[in-house]
């Protein structure tokens, strides 16, 4: 030490972690610290009575004038050829005789603390963006859960703006039994996650209910305390909607397979029956009258051989109409409209209806799977209508167009109640109908009440569905 200044505080200045310099009027290092040896790598040899700016570069004189105690930061280069970023605070100090004044450089090592506050802030940055930019509706609330902040996805997702939402308070705006989530997770300062929770927004009833993801998060102070809370929420009410018409859909399938095996029992039921009742006893007539034309009798032998050829015909005939029921051989090697002008015959049918029949756009085939399903609909309501209606009338409507082949049937009956539960067969053919459209990709439609008759409308595309 080669001043008064130095003589007086070295102890003190060698024991202290901050760097302190001492330089004489000259601009020569008189004190030089541990602190400052250790930082700088400079023994205190190699800089004592130097010319300061020639190794080190804080503060000079008349810098040290202007900040008059104020803080300044430089970078100080090290011997190893690093820089340090030091903050300095400089104060001149006046000898009792009014010579030039020394000045005491106090510094302090912010390299790390600046470092520390540009990944904060980049870090910032990247919070601020993702918040502003992230798909996920995210919220801040304060421990009470009113706002400090939203997102503007949570803003979207809500129909405002997101200055709607300053100064007001959660659950004042969307009231729910949530809340009382909120509280359980500010009581026990843990985490809670919520999957398809149903909320309807009272401001926007025209939404319905609507479906979400989301999880709430605390934020705890220095005490352990809750300070905030980060509330995120994803919309997945399509995601729900969707599931719900899969299990629909599955129900759907799974109520039609159960009818269509009971529909396919009663159909052998029936062609059962018609072989018994028609076909058998036609059969047990034949070999009745050959019998007898082979035994002899009263009746002449040329008259009983006619007989047996009638029954025969007859057979015949039975077997045909069962066969045509089943599946018309018309329909795959004419097309669509004679078949269905042999379905509204009323020579041909068993419903014994008068039917006004309407089409366009049949003089060409339309794809098999088209007119199968557009007869067997047409069918299946000729036959409601002549076991249900009670009436003999009905219209039939086809009209086929490049893209689409539209079918109405309808009866002015007795009609019924499209909410009241159905009879077995009944229902089992409306739904089989509306199976059919929806397996083209098309849609089927019923129209009735009681008293003002049924009208069945359907629409199949002619291109088959993209799966």
């Amino acid at each position: 030490m080669h001043s008064p200044h130095a003589r007086l505080f070295g102890p003190l200045l060698e024991s202290v972690s901050d760097l302190v310099i001492l330089v004489d009027p000259a601009g020569r290092v008189a004190t030089f610290n541990r602190a400052c040896e250790q930082l700088s790598g400079y023994r205190r040899e190699e800089i004592l009575q130097t010319e300061l700016g020639r190794v080190l570069a804080p503060p000079c004189h008349s810098a040290a004038a202007r900040c008059q105690g104020e803080p300044c930061e430089s970078l100080w280069p090290t011997k190893s050829g690093g820089e340090r970023l030091i903050r300095w605070r400089c104060s001149l100090l006046p000898d009792n005789d009014c010579a030039p004044p020394y000045m005491l450089c106090i510094g302090t090592d912010v390299t790390q603390q600046r470092r520390l506050d540009k990944q904060l802030r980049a870090q910032s940055r990247l919070v601020e963006s993702f918040f502003e930019s992230t798909l996920t509706c995210a919220v801040l609330l304060d421990r009470e859960f009113n706002y400090l902040r939203v997102n503007r996805a949570y803003a979207l997702a809500c129909g405002r703006e997101i200055g709607d939402f300053a100064g007001r308070n959660h659950f004042e705006l969307y009231p729910s039994s949530a809340r009382e989530i909120f509280e359980e997770v500010v009581r026990t300062k843990r985490p809670h996650q919520a999957v398809a929770r149903p909320f309807a927004f009272p401001d926007q009833p025209e939404r319905g209910v609507t479906y979400w993801d989301w999880t709430l998060v605390p934020v705890l102070d220095e005490r352990g305390e809750v300070e905030l809370l980060v509330f995120c929420l994803n919309d997945v009410t399509e995601r729900e909607q969707q599931k719900q018409r899969l299990i629909d859909a599955l129900e759907r399938m799974r109520l039609l397979s159960h009818q269509i095996v009971e529909a396919q029992e009663r159909e052998r039921w029936r062609v059962g029956l018609d072989l018994h009742d028609e076909v058998g006893q036609g059969l047990t007539a034949v070999k009745l009258a050959l019998r007898n034309a082979l035994q002899g009798g009263v009746e002449p032998r040329d008259a009983r051989l006619a007989g047996a050829l009638q029954a025969v015909d007859g057979l015949i005939e039975t077997v045909r109409r069962i066969a045509l029921e089943l599946r018309p051989p018309m329909l795959d090697d004419l097309g669509l409209l004679p078949a269905l002008l042999w379905l509204i015959d009323p020579n041909q049918s068993e419903n014994r209806l008068k039917v006004a029949f309407k089409h366009s756009g049949l003089d060409r085939r339309l794809p098999s799977a088209v007119e199968t399903a557009a007869y067997r609909i047409i069918q299946e309501a000729l036959t409601n209508i002549a076991r249900h209606a009670r009436v003999r009338e009905a219209e039939v409507l086809v009209r086929a167009t490049e893209e689409t082949a539209f079918l109405k049937v309808e009866d002015r009956g007795v009609g019924f109640d499209l909410n009241a539960p159905l009879e077995e067969s009944k229902g089992s053919g409306l739904l089989g109908m509306r199976e059919r459209a929806r397996l083209l990709g098309g849609r089927l439609t019923i129209e009735s009440a009681p008293g003002a008759g049924t009208a069945v409308t359907a629409e199949l595309p002619l291109a088959p569905p993209l799966d």
